[in-house]
């Protein structure tokens, strides 16, 4: 009985510490919280850079609800690697809302890979780009993504956002497309080196 007790204690063991999962709820800190937005401080290269993300007040961060996240696992891992095939080197971000028009969004940190490396992969998907970031739409298995990929110091950075597959009433993708622009192009539009144009 004990054998079969360890046995089972070593497979629980495994399985916690083998299964990977995208819910990133440690060091995202709100700087500022007020009803209609908040500020974060974003840290990604072991806490030596950081940026400021803003976000809507109805974005959750710090908790996981499972019916307000469109992805497994194995479906982020199979998007994340279409895109670029090489493993992140930490994630610094994950947040959705109880919205069902509006995404879940995720961002990571690749050291040691170039922004060129990035364009020669999208240069087969519809995309913009200019020197120092890259942005793309694209329909990918039962999603609509949005990528975001900028230069930083050492490597690039990463925003992956998703739509809400299950959601019947946006077949064109406006809705997503507008929560896209709103976060990404106005709320933080200090994130780019230039002026970028926004999704149509």
């Amino acid at each position: 009985m004990n054998g079969l007790i360890k046995h089972i204690s070593i497979l629980s063991l495994f399985c916690l510490t083998g299964c990977q999962h995208y819910y990133f709820l440690k060091e995202q800190r709100v700087e500022s919280d007020k009803q209609s937005c908040w500020k974060f401080k974003l840290y990604f290269d072991q806490g030596k850079n950081q940026l400021d993300f803003y976000t809507y007040g109805d974005y959750v961060y710090n908790k996981v609800k499972k019916q307000y996240i469109y992805f497994t696992s194995s479906e982020m891992k199979r998007l994340l690697y279409h895109s670029i095939p090489k493993n992140y080197t930490e994630q610094f971000l994950f947040m959705y809302t109880y919205q069902p028009t509006f995404s879940n969004i995720l961002a990571f940190y690749y050291k040691g890979v170039s922004i060129e490396e990035v364009k020669k992969r999208y240069s087969e998907i519809p995309h913009k780009e200019d020197l120092n970031q890259v942005l793309a739409r694209y329909p990918f298995e039962k999603f609509q993504v949005f990528d975001l990929f900028k230069k930083v110091d050492g490597g690039v950075i990463r925003f992956v956002a998703i739509n809400n597959p299950n959601y019947p009433k946006d077949p064109g993708y406006k809705m997503f497309n507008k929560e896209i622009n709103d976060m990404f192009f106005e709320n933080n539009n200090l994130l780019w080196d230039g002026y970028v144009e926004p999704l149509n």
